[in-house]
């Protein structure tokens, strides 16, 4: 069947003809969510809930030619907001664990670390974690962020300045 007659099936509630559609696509749709999850069950995770979402909102389509694109697009909106919530609860406990393994030279240094983050906003926190602890590019940190690349760019390089500006370190590129 061609893609429209598959896409007017599934406007009618036709489950097997939306998930034909999927299956066209099975693995472009799984490479975009693993591009942004970087782990094949969070990407798994989003495809699932992508697919539920689209499947319940496909009356909306108004062009049927462009069914691909808008699905892809609610694809990767879920798979930001998953890793955006991901970071959210794992930012804390990931510092807690560089705090426990820092080694420290001395109680004034840790006092320094811990004042340091303390200073530091959320969000701040989160775009450092994405990059640093995550590997995430600058791009995808934009992306995950829903930021500008300039944005994330200048609030990385403003972040790790003000760190090492009150640590005493020296000013670098990021």
């Amino acid at each position: 069947m061609d893609i429209e007659t598959l896409v007017m099936k599934s406007k009618k509630g036709d489950i097997s003809a939306f998930m034909g559609l999927l299956r066209e696509k099975e693995q472009l749709i799984y490479k975009i969510s693993f591009t942004y999850t970087k782990n094949s069950y969070d990407a798994e995770d989003c495809i699932s809930e992508a697919a539920i979402r689209a499947f319940e909102k496909i009356k909306q389509l108004k062009n049927v030619d462009k069914f691909y694109s808008w699905y892809t697009s609610i694809l990767i909106n879920i798979c930001r907001r998953h890793i955006k919530n991901k970071v959210n609860a794992s930012t804390e406990e990931e510092l807690n664990e560089i705090r426990d393994t820092f080694s420290y030279k001395s109680i004034d240094d840790r006092i320094m670390v811990e004042g340091l983050l303390g200073k530091l906003r959320k969000d701040e926190r989160d775009i450092l974690a994405l990059r640093y602890l995550k590997d995430y590019s600058i791009q995808e940190v934009a992306d995950i962020m829903d930021i500008p690349l300039s944005t994330a760019k200048t609030k990385i390089y403003r972040t790790l300045n003000f760190l090492r500006s009150k640590s005493g370190g020296i000013r670098n590129e990021y």
